[in-house]
């Protein structure tokens, strides 16, 4: 279940029920939420994070570029767009984890017994390049079994809207097989469900399809709520941010 907050921005039911872990996805009513180079780029960061109860001196962003690169966090990198990479982990707490889309997939996962924490930005060569499984991989650099991870996903577009070219319907199945609902058909034009492998790919390395929470939030049919690269045009056109994060014991 996806529900929106008294603070206007969404959270995933199962990431709401564990203590002591902040997420949530902001809306259009935050704002367009993208940074380049530096988190200072953006002064609407703040609003969104403080809707949260968070602060920006301790989010880490990513400067995402469509591959399959992940990087553990420290304290050190907070406040920092690590360069080139598009999947973050950590085991720290305090540290906020963000990610930008705009009709992409955000991911966030949180492992439940070590209390680690990971997000990433999935569009189609990122699900290609399988980031969903190199952020687990990552995560089990920090001791943790898959089947104790929950993985949530964030507003993108749909298998609905998400119309594509015959070449890249063709690397979905050669990569992936013929699996049922990834691909549709609808008067002469194809359509891409890009949850349906991006799912295959985790189950596949141990994560338990009840760990999985996938919301039908399509952010093409929602656009009145949801920025979105297709359906925007160059004047409104925005991105959304997701963030995770594991409270100190402090506070």
């Amino acid at each position: 279940m996806f529900r929106k907050t008294k603070n206007k921005y969404y959270v995933l039911e199962k990431f709401s029920r564990q203590p002591g872990l902040i997420h949530g996805f902001s809306t259009r009513q935050f704002g367009d939420l993208r940074v380049k180079k530096s988190l200072e780029e953006n002064d609407k960061l703040e609003s969104f994070l403080k809707a949260l109860g968070l602060e920006r001196k301790n989010l880490i962003m990513m400067e995402q570029v469509h591959g399959g690169k992940v990087k553990i966090v420290k304290d050190k990198n907070k406040g920092e767009v690590i360069k080139a990479v598009d999947g973050l982990v950590t085991d720290q707490p305090g540290i906020i984890l963000g990610v930008k889309v705009a009709d992409c997939l955000p991911l966030l996962f949180f492992d439940t017994q070590k209390r680690v924490i990971g997000i990433a930005h999935a569009g189609w060569e990122g699900i290609l390049e399988m980031i969903g499984q190199k952020v687990i991989k990552k995560m089990e650099a920090l001791d943790i079994y898959p089947q104790d991870i929950l993985i949530g996903v964030g507003p993108h577009i749909s298998g609905c809207c998400y119309e594509v070219q015959k070449d890249l319907i063709n690397k979905f199945v050669k990569k992936f097989g013929q699996l049922a609902e990834m691909i549709f058909e609808d008067h002469g034009k194809s359509f891409l469900n890009l949850s349906i492998p991006l799912k295959a790919q985790l189950i596949k390395v141990g994560i338990l399809e009840k760990n999985i929470e996938l919301p039908q939030v399509c952010t093409y049919c929602q656009n009145d709520e949801f920025f979105s690269y297709r359906k925007d045009s160059q004047e409104t056109y925005g991105e959304i941010l997701g963030v995770i994060s594991l409270k100190n014991k402090d506070d």
